[in-house]
């Protein structure tokens, strides 16, 4: 078994030798886990090259939106809010 490397589209470990695909960008060869990230670099490499490798974060259009109120914590970032924090309670 080859040395694993990263697919830059999904951020996966390859092997090499057993890669479902492969593309040359100048000079370099990528390897991909599926047919899909191989389409999906050879319609856009500087996509996925643009963070040194790494997969580029999706556009905003293209992130999961934000979890539902209900879903978040009841504090906001800065501490502040009604209700007790779980230690608070002990110090009653």
């Amino acid at each position: 078994m080859a040395e694993l490397v990263k697919d830059v589209v999904c951020d996966m470990d390859v092997d090499p030798d057993t890669a479902a695909a492969k593309s040359e960008y100048e000079g370099t060869t990528y390897y991909f886990c599926a047919e899909g990230c191989k389409v999906d670099f050879d319609a856009n490499p500087q996509k996925y090259l643009s963070n040194g490798g790494a997969p580029a974060a999706a556009p905003a259009a293209e992130q999961p939106s934000a979890a539902p109120a209900a879903a978040q914590p009841a504090e906001a970032s800065t501490g502040a809010s009604t209700e007790k924090r779980w230690w608070e309670f002990w110090k009653s």
